[in-house]
């Protein structure tokens, strides 16, 4: 991934968050996950926020995928974003299955039911308190991570990949696999087509 971060360093400012995009929600474009979380930003480029504001639409058709946003300021900066890319359908399928509903709803996420929207506007809510954890669940962590990272503060985990994992390791690392098979064919394709010009 280093190799991949210093191809896109200098592109300009919609050229980076493409980028960023193909590459870090690629489980997501490619339907292996209901959501990516992306923290767009770029050290001393204050036209990121400007730049996804003008290419957000044109890039969702591309990668056939949803976005949400959390924060336009991060850090003490007004350049960046934090947003979430999704599918609608497996985001659904994710928050509302039995187990991850029995964590969400406590939550608050009860008067949210049937609505994805709405459960991103309370999740949104809940970040401006603290880091909701709950968001795993959003990222289609397995319910049973989500609820022992919850329950044991992050400790004690039995495994660490894009999550720490708390259930069943196998699959988790099988996950992790795919996940990183995923972002490293597009670095890979993307680091071709740049040096192809």
């Amino acid at each position: 991934m280093q190799t991949f971060m210093t191809s896109i360093k200098d592109k300009e400012t919609g050229e980076y968050i493409e980028s960023l995009l193909a590459c870090f929600a690629a489980p997501t474009i490619l339907g292996l996950k209901p959501g990516n979380l992306i923290n767009l930003r770029r050290r001393g480029d204050g036209a990121v926020a400007a730049t996804w504001g003008s290419r957000r639409e044109e890039l969702l058709r591309k990668f056939q995928v949803e976005a949400f946003t959390f924060s336009s300021r991060m850090a003490g900066e007004d350049s960046g974003v934090l947003l979430m890319l999704y599918k609608k359908e497996l985001l659904a399928r994710a928050i509302f299955a039995r187990k991850a509903w029995s964590i969400l709803e406590p939550l608050g996420y009860g008067k949210c039911l049937p609505s994805v929207n709405f459960c991103l506007e309370h999740l949104r809510e809940r970040f401006k308190s603290k880091f909701p954890h709950e968001i795993g669940l959003f990222l289609g962590y397995p319910p049973e991570d989500v609820e022992g990272f919850i329950l044991n503060e992050g400790r004690r985990a039995l495994a660490c990949g894009y999550w720490k994992v708390y259930g069943d390791v196998r699959r988790a690392r099988k996950t992790f696999r795919l996940f990183e098979r995923a972002e490293g064919r597009a670095a890979r394709s993307l680091i071709q087509k740049a040096t192809a010009r």
